[in-house]
């Protein structure tokens, strides 16, 4: 049978390619927005809320966020693996080689294909930052007076940074003549490591955006661009302009996103991501949500419960909590972390108000009315965050410590209320010397100043900026812990180790001074009374309207410790979790010989085998009969 012919129809034909184009073009994957961004937190918000935007109007996007550096995203975009990024004005003129305020970047853009919307409205130029404490140690205000540090700062960057030669480390080095001692470079994908390197000390300057939300934290301080050499740097989209021919609704749906943002809103944002913890997708639709672009979300429906991490105020002024935060982020990245202040972290993680405390060795112990200690029940450390020294700031009038009356500390159960009195037990002058407390450190300072207290305890890391401030504003200086070389503090509570602040720590500190240190450790809730290994979810207390975490799993304390990448273990003397314990092969149980009980399993065993027989054995057909007994059939 010969097949049957069809006549061509050119219009018919057309037709139905049209059709089939315009549904590749709707559907599938040639019907999708592609919106990447860089690895970075302010790019990922950015690109998220072009995508929650687009899809706002109808179009299907599809998300690359992250998908690389500024380099690899523009080449993905002129090559039409992505559709659009947000991208910074100033990048895009640095990448063209062009030199800034020399050209129109929506110009630039329009010529290789591409458009630059109107951007967003934050001005996220490069910056430099440095740590406070050095900052106040060398007078440190703007990039000029790097120029102060004997043989040049050690800088970490990025690895775009340190590439770029229009505007990066390099040029700008040049530009203020500055010695580059060395360079810690850092991949686009982990600027949470470049500030770990700074807050660690390892580098002394870092690379910075100037609208991180880290540098919310006062434990970090931006240099002034004395010289202008980082121009302005805003971020809009850059589309192809095929995108847009597939896709003209997108310029009135990013229009709406233009100027929505300035730099301190921005800074806010990232804050919310990069200190707090939350996911950047809740936090981009949360602004398009108070712009009236998207519809209010239940907070329930985003399905993320909340862990919450307490710290005390002052050791919320350095690196201490932000890495305790990280390693919280990092093993439960499925939660929301809050990190909150209170005068008490150790009671906080006691009743419930918080799953982790960030606590001195000092919140693990209890003090006796006879001066003897006892390990507290109900907390355990999972993990080291860091160690602190004891400082004792003197006032300028004050006379020698035998002298002294009045001591002023922080919170009474806090790190410095609760060291001072085991120190003054220890030297039995607790009868003697009166504590005065105050939460807030400034009022702290000011009695100082006034001379209202005759010295100030206070537990923190070596270089700590507000131990600078506190020497500078109260005129006030460093005292010697020298009386305590006998070892009495260390015979009577070895959690505090005998230590040293190194020489030139602070101005005008020539040589080192004697003191006493203890760990900072991330701790949790144990409840009283119970042997619970793993979490089980909440327990109610008999008699109390609350609800209190179990145990924290030992396998996710080890998890914990292992995040903070300590190189220290936990103090032998603090009760720990036993997930930190260390894992060694169980043993086999030596067998003993016992007659009786040996004679006594062996009849149980007979018994057994007895019963096993009789209960299988088959029975006869016909039951046997006894002699003299006829069968039933001989009476019939």
């Amino acid at each position: 049978m010969k097949p049957t012919s069809i006549p061509a129809n050119p219009a018919g034909i057309l037709a139905m390619l049209a059709v089939l184009l315009l549904a590749g073009c709707r559907g599938g994957g040639g019907g999708k927005l592609k919106v990447g961004s860089k690895d970075l937190t302010e790019q990922k918000l950015l690109a998220e809320m072009m995508a929650l935007a687009a899809e706002a109007e109808g179009i299907r996007v599809e998300r690359e966020i992250p998908y690389g550096g500024s380099r690899k995203c523009l080449a993905a975009l002129q090559r039409g693996v992505i559709d659009a990024y947000p991208e910074y004005d100033g990048t895009l003129l640095a990448l063209s080689g062009v030199p800034p305020g020399s050209a129109d970047p929506a110009e630039l853009a329009g010529r290789n294909g591409m458009r630059w919307l109107d951007p967003f409205g934050p001005d996220s130029r490069f910056g430099l930052a440095v740590r406070r404490d050095l900052a106040l140690r060398h007078g440190l205000a703007s990039i000029s007076d790097l120029q102060r540090i004997p043989g040049g700062p050690r800088f970490g960057v990025e690895e775009d940074f340190l590439a770029r030669p229009v505007d990066g480390l390099y040029p700008m080095a040049r530009r203020y003549g500055l010695t580059v001692k060395s360079v810690s470079a850092f991949g686009t994908d982990e600027p949470a490591a470049l500030y770990d390197a700074l807050l660690e000390r390892r580098v002394d300057v870092a690379e910075v955006f100037s609208t991180d939300g880290w540098l919310a934290a006062p434990v970090l301080r931006q240099l002034e661009d004395d010289l202008g050499f980082f121009s302005p740097y805003r971020a809009g989209p850059l589309v192809r302009e095929e995108a847009l021919g597939r896709f003209p609704e997108l310029e009135s749906a990013w229009g709406a996103l233009a100027g929505t943002l300035d730099s301190k809103a921005m800074r806010a944002l990232n804050q919310r991501v990069q200190l707090g913890g939350e996911d950047y997708r809740d936090v981009a639709r949360d602004h398009l949500v108070s712009l009236e672009i998207l519809p209010p979300v239940e907070a329930t429906a985003r399905g993320r419960s909340r862990v919450r991490l307490a710290v005390s105020p002052f050791t919320d002024q350095n690196d201490l909590p932000i890495r305790a935060a990280d390693a919280i982020r990092t093993v439960m990245p499925a939660r929301h972390l809050l990190v909150e202040k209170v005068p008490d972290p150790a009671e906080a993680v006691r009743q419930g108000q918080a799953r982790f405390g960030l606590v001195g060795a000092e919140s693990l112990f209890e003090l006796a009315d006879d001066g003897t200690i006892t390990a507290v029940d109900d907390l355990e450390a999972v993990g080291v965050v860091g160690t602190r020294l004891v400082h004792v700031i003197a006032a300028g009038t004050a006379g020698p410590p035998e002298t002294w009356k009045r001591i002023g500390v922080g919170d009474p159960e806090g790190a410095s209320g609760r060291v001072a009195r085991f120190l003054l037990a220890a030297l039995e002058l607790d009868d003697k010397i009166e504590l005065v407390t105050h939460d807030d450190p400034g009022e702290l300072a000011a009695a100082l100043a006034e001379g209202e207290i005759d010295a100030r305890l206070v537990m923190a890391q070596p270089g700590h900026h507000g131990i600078t401030e506190a020497l500078q504003e109260s005129s006030g200086r460093l005292v010697s812990l020298d009386i305590f070389r006998g070892g009495v503090p260390a015979l009577r509570y070895p959690f505090l180790r005998q230590a040293q602040i190194p020489a030139n720590t602070y101005p005008g500190q020539a040589g080192a001074l004697p003191s006493l240190a203890g760990q900072a450790v991330l701790a949790t809730r144990v409840p009283p009374g119970t042997e619970t290994r793993g979490e089980v979810g909440p327990g109610l207390v008999p008699g109390v309207i609350t609800r209190l975490p179990q145990r924290l799993a030992p396998a996710t304390a080890r998890r914990l410790s292992q995040a903070l990448d300590s190189a220290e273990s936990i103090d032998p003397t603090l009760p720990a979790s036993p997930g930190l314990l260390p894992e060694t092969p169980s043993l086999r149980p030596r067998l003993e010989a016992r007659p009786g009980a040996a004679l006594l399993n062996a009849f149980a065993v007979a018994f057994l085998t007895g019963m096993v027989i009789l209960w299988f054995r088959r029975l006869p057909d016909r039951p046997a009969m006894r002699p003299g007994t006829r069968p039933p059939e001989a009476d019939a």
